[in-house]
């Protein structure tokens, strides 16, 4: 990872820096915060688990 990645100023995927990178992803084992921008947050970010609905019994 490049410093300003490390140091939020750049995404950690794309390493776009403008905009500045605001949407946690995640931390470092120093606790400090992993930035993404918009668009790559929500790539990152897992889908919803699905509803399951059991078919009607007869």
């Amino acid at each position: 990872m490049s410093r300003a990645q490390l140091e939020g100023e750049a995404c950690v995927v794309c390493h776009k820096r403008w905009p500045r990178p605001r949407v946690r992803v995640g931390r470092f084992p120093d606790d400090s915060p992993v930035l993404a921008c918009a668009d790559c947050a929500e790539a990152l970010t897992p889908a919803p688990m699905a509803t399951v609905v059991a078919f009607p019994s007869r």
